[in-house]
C-alpha cells in the first residue's frame, strides 16, 4: 500500500492531537486542588508544619472581640512549644474584618485561595461568617467554633463547618425557662441587636414563650451604628417587665444597661453570654453592671480548675495586657478542638479526614469547654451551659450545668 501526502497530513493531525492532549494531561496532574494540596496532604500542611487561619475584629464596634485571634495564638503557640502535633507546628494567619461582612467575604477568599490554609478557626461576627458562607462551603475547607452561636452555620448541618460557643437559639430557650421558672418573672421584655445574631436569640426567645404560653410586654430592636438608647430604655420602663432579655454584643450591651438604670429599670437583666461572659463590662457600664445574669460554656476565670489556670498563664505569657475572661478564652477553647480533630487524624491530614474524626468526639472535656460534642447529624459542639451571676465585680457561677436537647 502507497503512502500519499495526503496521509501523511492526517497522521501528523492525529500525533500533534495525541502530543497535546497528553500535555494537557501532564499539567493538570502537576496543579494542586485545595483538597489534595501538594501532595499527599490537604493545602497548608507539609511534613513539619501546618497553618491556621483567622479574623476577629481588630477596629470598629465589634474591637471588644479581637482577644479572639490572640487567645487563638497563644494556645497554638503552647502547642508548638510541647513539640506541636506529630511532629508538626502550627502556623497562624489572621487578618481583622472590621466588623464588616464584605471584608470578610474577601478575606476568606484571601485565607483559602491565597494564604492557603488548611483550616479556619474562631472568626467573629455572625453577619459576616454567614457572609463567607458561601466561600467556605464551595471549598470544603474545615471551619471550626466560628465565635457565633447562629443556627444557620449549625441548622441544616453544612458537612465542614463546625459550631462550638453555645448556639443563640439553645441559649435563648434556656434563659426564657431560667426567668418563668427559677425568676418567676411574669412579664418578660427583650431588646436585641437587629442583624443575624440578635434575631437569632429573639426569635427562638418568642418561640419558647410561646410554647410556654406568655407574651413578651415589648421587643425592641437596635442597630449596630446606634449610639443613643434613651428612647429604647423609655420604651422598656413603659413595659414595666420584671425581666429583660438581651440579645446584644458588648459595648451596645453596656450602654443599654446604663439608659435602663438610669431610668430606674433595674430588675434582672439576663444577656447572652458572648457578651455577658466578659467582665469588662463591669468597666463599660460601671454601677449599672448589677442584678445581671448571663451564661457560660466555659469554666469561670479564678474558679481552681487547673486546665483554666494553664490557659490564663500561658496567655499572660504572650499577651500580659489582654483581659483572659471572655474573647481570648473563647478562642483558646475553639483552637483546642480543632486541634483535637487534627491530633485524631494522624498523619492523615485531609479535610476529609479531620472532618471525619472532629464527628468522633462524644461528650470530650479535655478542654476549657464542656461536653464538647459532634456527629455527622449533629456539629453544635455543646449545648450545656450554667448560668452566671453578678458578684464582687466579676460574673460568677451561679447554676449547675443546663443542657439543652436540640430537637426535643
Amino acid at each position: 500500500m502507497s503512502i500519499t501526502k495526503n496521509m501523511l497530513n492526517k497522521f501528523g493531525l492525529i500525533i500533534c492531537s495525541i502530543m497535546l492532549l497528553a500535555a494537557c494531561q501532564s499539567k493538570g496532574a502537576g496543579t494542586s486542588s485545595p483538597e489534595k494540596g501538594d501532595g499527599k496532604y490537604s493545602q497548608g500542611v507539609t511534613d513539619n508544619s501546618i497553618k491556621i487561619g483567622n479574623w476577629a475584629t481588630q477596629s470598629g464596634t465589634g474591637a471588644l472581640y479581637g482577644p479572639i485571634a490572640k487567645g487563638v495564638d497563644a494556645y497554638l503557640q503552647h502547642v508548638n512549644e510541647q513539640g506541636g502535633i506529630n511532629g508538626r507546628k502550627f502556623e497562624f494567619v489572621t487578618y481583622d474584618e472590621e466588623y464588616q461582612p464584605s471584608r470578610a467575604v474577601s478575606i476568606a477568599k484571601k485565607l483559602v485561595e491565597e494564604d492557603k490554609v488548611f483550616a479556619v478557626v474562631g472568626n467573629d461576627c455572625t453577619s459576616c461568617v454567614k457572609a463567607a458562607l458561601p466561600q467556605f462551603k464551595k471549598s470544603g475547607i474545615p471551619v471550626v467554633g466560628m465565635s457565633s452561636g447562629s443556627d444557620i452555620f449549625v441548622n441544616p448541618v453544612i458537612p465542614n463547618v463546625f459550631g462550638l460557643l453555645t448556639n443563640y437559639g439553645v441559649e435563648a430557650r434556656i434563659f426564657v425557662n431560667y426567668a418563668l421558672d427559677d425568676i418567676k418573672a411574669k412579664k418578660i421584655a427583650i431588646v436585641y441587636q437587629n442583624d443575624d445574631f440578635g434575631k437569632s436569640g429573639y426569635l427562638a426567645a418568642i418561640d419558647e414563650l410561646k410554647k410556654r404560653g406568655v407574651k413578651a410586654v415589648a421587643e425592641i430592636p437596635y442597630n449596630t451604628t446606634d449610639v443613643d438608647y434613651s428612647s429604647a430604655a423609655l420604651k422598656m420602663k413603659k413595659a414595666n417587665p420584671d425581666v429583660v432579655l438581651s440579645f446584644s454584643i458588648t459595648k451596645p450591651t453596656a450602654a443599654i444597661k446604663k439608659e435602663l438604670y438610669k431610668v430606674g429599670v433595674n430588675v434582672p437583666f439576663i444577656v447572652t453570654g458572648v457578651s455577658g461572659g466578659d467582665n469588662e463590662l463591669f468597666n463599660l457600664a460601671g454601677e449599672a453592671w448589677q442584678n445581671v445574669y448571663s451564661s457560660s460554656w466555659l469554666n469561670l476565670i479564678g474558679e481552681e480548675d487547673e486546665k483554666t489556670k494553664e490557659y490564663v498563664e500561658v496567655l499572660k505569657k504572650y499577651y500580659p495586657n489582654v483581659n483572659p475572661s471572655g474573647p481570648a478564652q473563647w478562642g483558646w477553647a475553639e483552637a483546642e478542638v480543632l486541634v483535637e480533630g487534627i491530633k485524631r487524624a494522624g498523619d492523615d491530614l485531609t479535610w476529609e479526614n479531620v472532618i471525619k474524626q472532629m464527628e468522633t468526639m462524644d461528650n470530650w472535656n479535655d478542654g476549657l469547654a464542656f461536653n464538647v460534642t459532634y456527629t455527622p447529624d449533629n456539629h453544635y459542639g455543646s449545648t450545656s451551659v450554667f448560668i452566671i451571676k453578678d458578684k464582687d465585680g466579676q460574673m460568677a457561677k451561679y447554676s449547675d450545668v443546663i443542657t439543652y436537647e436540640v430537637g426535643k
